[in-house]
């Protein structure tokens, strides 16, 4: 489900995507004059949903004319900081844009060289109904390896919730993630479908499923991925 790391063209701008894992590296290069780069928004997100130790945006090679067109960087920073949860920056960047920075990429090659994500293990699942079952499966077969038992029965009730919704409105496959949080357990479910959860639940027509990760969380959320959304639940060790 990972998008190519080729290159991409947005108007007068180039993204690649230089590194995927441990640290997610990508490149921009030509001159940003708009408030608005969709497609290189695309594949910073894309490379989040694969939940990377941190997000470095080399603008070495970038001119900007006004820092106001990185507003859509920044939104893009303040939803990696809410999930998955790691630190972004951005290289090479004029002095006088806002946001957290290193002079150069090979600034924050040396201060990341150590970087290694978060502990996990993940499932590809089809959209069908015996996918709730198998993440469960997945689920306590993951807790009992890492020795997790309070939170393992809520794990996978959650989890299974949590595929449930996306085999019913997404139609498309799955990636079930359990990644170490703290004491406790972080549950994804990432799929390609388009639509976003809702973040309010009042009149959400998905019902029961959603309200009760909504109840027994520590804390939930969804997250575009740039193919599709993620939805995501914390429960504690």
């Amino acid at each position: 489900m990972s998008l190519v790391s080729g290159p991409v063209n947005v108007s007068s701008v180039t993204c690649r995507v230089v590194q995927r894992q441990p640290a997610a590296i990508v490149e921009l290069t030509g001159r940003l004059a708009g408030r608005e780069a969709r497609e290189a928004e695309r594949v910073l997100r894309g490379c989040l949903a694969d939940m990377p130790a941190v997000l470095l945006l080399d603008c070495g090679g970038l001119a900007i004319d006004d820092c106001a067109h990185l507003d859509w960087v920044r939104e893009v920073f303040a939803d990696a900081a809410r999930w998955p949860g790691v630190p972004a920056y951005l290289c090479g960047s004029p002095n006088d844009c806002t946001l957290p920075a290193y002079p150069s990429l090979a600034a924050a090659r040396q201060v990341w060289a150590g970087a290694k994500p978060v502990e996990r293990e993940s499932l590809a699942l089809p959209p069908d109904a015996d996918s709730c079952s198998r993440a469960r499966v997945f689920v306590a077969q993951v807790c009992a390896r890492w020795g997790l038992t309070r939170p393992a029965r809520l794990a996978q009730l959650l989890t299974s919730e949590l595929v449930a919704n996306a085999v019913t409105h997404a139609h498309t496959s799955l990636a079930v993630t359990v990644r170490r949080y703290g004491r406790g357990l972080e549950l994804s479910v990432r799929d390609d479908g388009a639509g976003h959860v809702p973040s309010s639940l009042g009149e959400d027509p998905r019902g029961f499923g959603l309200q009760l990760v909504d109840a027994m969380s520590d804390a939930w959320g969804s997250s575009a991925t740039g193919s599709g959304k993620v939805v995501w639940t914390r429960v504690a060790g």
